[in-house]
């Protein structure tokens, strides 16, 4: 593994030279860890900034009955966990697991907070991210709130395929993995629902799924779908007849 390549492919480091990356070296720890293993629980101390070497990792939540909400999929040279280090209560507000083997590396936040002080371009992106997360959860709130089940996953596979789409011979490909239950996580609704709202997709050429991963046939086609989702938001709610219960 290569440490300091792998930082400097990520959000937060990316502007910085190998020079700079490597003074934060004697602080970075690698860690390993098994599909569906848990690396913090909600309520946890938090204490550490975590970037994804291999794999990825998903932020989730688990009601009382033992439903899975995912809020968010880390793939590859993705950062997570710098909303509980930063927040002032020190705490974890997600649960955080590999949903593949996974190795990441973790930085402590005392010395990640020196590093960010002495390196002002790394400490505006740690800003950026940390307001990227907050119209995140902005966007999956009102999404959850009026929009259809078809609209929440054209939605999702148009966000992830602007953030994570790798153009191959067969077409966008989605680099997280993604399973139709978890993409039914990702959008809190039944399997059996999200399935259906797939097989439209599907059925027009837009997007098919492959080992695992998700291909983008149509983009705009996904977009007019994951655009006309956005307007709802800023228009009529959705009947609660048409909604996932």
């Amino acid at each position: 593994m290569d440490p300091t390549g792998i930082l400097l492919r990520t959000s937060i480091f990316r502007d910085l030279s190998v020079q700079d990356v490597e003074e934060l070296l004697p602080h970075v720890h690698e860690r390993s860890y098994s599909r569906g293993q848990v690396i913090w629980l909600e309520g946890d101390p938090a204490d550490v900034l975590v970037v994804v070497a291999e794999g990825q990792l998903k932020a989730h939540r688990v009601s009382p009955d033992g439903r899975e909400v995912i809020l968010m999929v880390i793939p590859a040279s993705g950062v997570t966990g710098e909303v509980g280090l930063f927040h002032p209560a020190g705490v974890r507000w997600l649960n955080l697991s590999a949903m593949t083997a996974a190795r990441c590396l973790t930085i402590r936040r005392a010395p990640l907070l020196a590093f960010l002080g002495r390196h002002p371009s790394a400490m505006q992106r740690m800003l950026e991210q940390l307001s990227a997360a907050a119209v995140s959860a902005a966007n999956s709130l009102s999404v959850m709130a009026f929009d259809d089940i078809s609209h929440r996953v054209a939605s999702l596979l148009a966000f992830l395929a602007e953030q994570h789409g790798e153009e191959t011979p067969d077409g966008l490909l989605i680099a997280p993995r993604l399973s139709q239950g978890e993409l039914a996580a990702h959008v809190a609704a039944s399997r059996e629902n999200v399935n259906r709202a797939l097989a439209g997709l599907v059925a027009a050429g837009v997007v098919s799924q492959r080992d695992g991963h998700f291909f983008v046939h149509d983009r705009a086609a996904l977009e007019a779908s994951a655009q006309s989702a956005r307007s709802v938001t800023h228009g009529t709610a959705v009947p609660p007849a048409q909604r996932d219960h």
